[in-house]
């Protein structure tokens, strides 16, 4: 599989060349967002990602740093059908997963209210979660497993990581959560671990892999904090450092064979 990374960026003030966290899965069949920020449709269509190939997004949490781009996205994906002659029928489906779906109600909500109403050929279908295997459809399949970043709502986690097997491989993505979650968050071995930093040391987190005695091949660092982002080359130090060359530093734009 390859994966895109157009936004690396943890929920700080604007910094140039740094975009809110999102990360794009590219199959044989199919596209899968996970996360959605700020300029995620827009940055993985420059890339090359095929939009009109999206299955679905998977939100870990409602914050803006993570889904602050989802109306963009779903609006862009709306936009290349249209410039591409309508390629999309009522065949064709978006699934949206979110821990909770007001905050995308309310991006529908203003979507409605743009060119055209909004309206599509094929369809979305908006769906909440909670732990366990909340998509399989042959490609891929995801498991959710809830962190403790956000404090709990009608008694429901608010916040999540997400596993996902495809192509024979395992990559996890951590979303936001507290550096304890993390010997839930990762099985024994996994082929790649996408880890937030905006909230975490890059030494804490190498530390805990290695103290939990998880076999991660690749590790990954996104949703990166101001200190990373601001000195991408110190950072890599610090990484290599504590990990050894299997594992990266994060950047907008990014793709990764996995």
């Amino acid at each position: 599989m390859k994966i895109y990374t157009p936004g690396t960026c943890a929920g700080t003030q604007p910094i140039e060349g740094a975009h809110h966290v999102s990360t794009a899965i590219e199959t044989e069949s199919g596209v899968y967002f996970i996360d959605a920020g700020e300029c995620a449709g827009y940055t993985a269509h420059l890339k090359g990602v095929d939009l009109l190939k999206t299955k679905a997004v998977f939100i870990t949490h409602t914050h803006m740093d993570h889904v602050g781009g989802l109306g963009n996205l779903l609006w862009y994906i709306r936009k290349v059908d249209i410039v591409k002659g309508h390629p999309l029928t009522s065949d064709d489906n978006i699934d949206i997963f979110a821990p909770f779906t007001q905050t995308v109600d309310g991006f529908f909500q203003v979507l409605k209210n743009t060119e055209g109403d909004f309206s599509t050929a094929y369809t979305h279908t908006v769906h909440s979660f909670t732990d366990g295997v909340i998509f399989d459809n042959c490609d891929i399949r995801v498991t959710a497993v809830h962190t403790n970043h956000m404090p709990k709502k009608d008694g429901k986690y608010s916040s999540y990581a997400f596993r996902i097997e495809c192509e024979g491989k395992t990559v996890v993505f951590s979303g936001d959560m507290r550096i304890e979650d993390m010997k839930n968050i990762l099985p024994e071995k996994c082929d790649a671990f996408f880890v937030e930093t905006g909230h975490h040391q890059i030494e804490d987190i190498c530390r805990v892999i290695k103290e939990e005695k998880k076999q991660v091949n690749r590790l990954l660092f996104t949703h990166n904090g101001g200190y990373i982002v601001r000195d991408i080359e110190a950072a890599r130090r610090r990484v290599y450092a504590a990990f050894g060359e299997n594992a990266a530093v994060c950047r907008d734009g990014d793709v990764f064979l996995i």
